[in-house]
């Protein structure tokens, strides 16, 4: 009766392990290299330079950021995610709302499914766009990466005792 408990509480934790949502780190600096302003990809020219931080929850579909930047050529006049992965320019994925002031802090943007892939792909760029420079004078990659959550290792870790005490209860039976 022991080992069926503790056999259907192993498959209960394993099964819980793989379900729990997950959230994700989003990071990124922004600067004119990867803008390409004034001659391309690689070819920025200016002295600015921003940061990208934030998070997504893979359950809610909610994504959190905040946007940094200093040392433009003048006020920022508009922004957007982007998609494209390094170095290649893509469509706007999705605006983002003004005033545009340093920091930008933005939370509980939905985003549809096909937007959440190209995010966790990492095909997403941020573009700031100043009047000097109005096809974006600062751009910078959307690096993503999951957090770990301490529940699911609580869960697996459980999962692993169960199925030892398991091994164990045979051994010695």
């Amino acid at each position: 009766m022991k080992a069926k408990f503790l056999a259907a509480l192993t498959i209960a934790a394993l099964s819980l392990s793989t379900s729990q949502a997950a959230i994700y780190n989003l990071s990124g600096l922004m600067d004119v290299l990867q803008a390409g302003t004034n001659g391309g990809f690689g070819a920025g020219t200016g002295i600015g330079t921003g940061t990208i931080s934030g998070t997504f929850d893979d359950v809610s579909k909610l994504l959190d950021y905040q946007l940094t930047w200093q040392d433009l050529s003048g006020p920022a006049t508009n922004m957007h995610f982007h998609l494209g992965a390094p170095g290649v320019s893509g469509g706007v994925q999705l605006p983002i709302p003004s005033p545009f002031t340093s920091p930008k802090i933005v939370s509980g943007v939905a985003l549809s499914a096909t937007q959440e892939s190209n995010l966790l792909a990492g095909n997403w760029y941020v573009n700031v766009h100043t009047s000097a420079f109005t096809g974006g004078e600062i751009r910078g990659q959307v690096n993503v990466s999951q957090i770990p959550e301490p529940a699911t290792a609580g869960l697996a870790a459980a999962a692993c005792f169960g199925i030892a005490a398991l091994v164990r209860r045979r051994r010695a039976g």
